[in-house]
């Protein structure tokens, strides 16, 4: 038989964690969707010659509503959203350095290229890009060549 002393009370959940990792958990599932949400709003922004065969009315309308959407940074938004809400998943994982490192770079390649987006054509834009790219390339890279560590087949004695 149990005894009152032998009984913790918790308002937890089993298996969940600290009040700050649930709150890290939220803001990533919270911006993972948000930059989904943008995508499809940035999709549907590129849909609008194909809204243009609607009744005039409708047309008219929607055609308002997109013009000024395509004014917003609309582009930048997705970009800017899952760039950060993978950044802040790191902080829920904690990965060992190497993996750390690849995922780092994942992540501030996104929140570039979504500056990027928000810049004006410039000089100081197409370096940035070409730092995104090189991003791209370098984590791209690590990855191979740590997967291929990984796979690399052993000498039996």
């Amino acid at each position: 038989m149990e005894t009152d002393s032998d009984y913790k009370s918790s308002l937890k959940r089993p298996g969940e964690g600290s009040a700050i990792e649930e709150l890290l958990r939220w803001l990533t599932r919270s911006l993972a969707v948000f930059a989904l949400l943008t995508t499809f709003a940035l999709l549907c922004v590129g849909a609008t010659p194909l809204l243009t065969s609607l009744p005039a009315l409708t047309a008219g309308v929607a055609f308002e509503c997109w013009t000024l959407l395509k004014r917003l940074p609309l582009s930048a938004l997705p970009l800017l959203l899952a760039g950060t809400s993978y950044l802040v998943l790191q902080a829920i994982l904690r990965p060992p350095p190497l993996e750390l490192l690849k995922r780092t770079m994942l992540g501030i390649a996104f929140l570039l290229w979504g500056v990027v987006q928000l810049m004006p054509a410039s000089d100081l834009a197409t370096e940035l890009g070409n730092v995104v790219i090189a991003l791209y390339v370098i984590d791209l890279g690590l990855i191979i060549w740590t997967d291929l560590e990984k796979n690399q087949p052993r000498l039996v004695p």
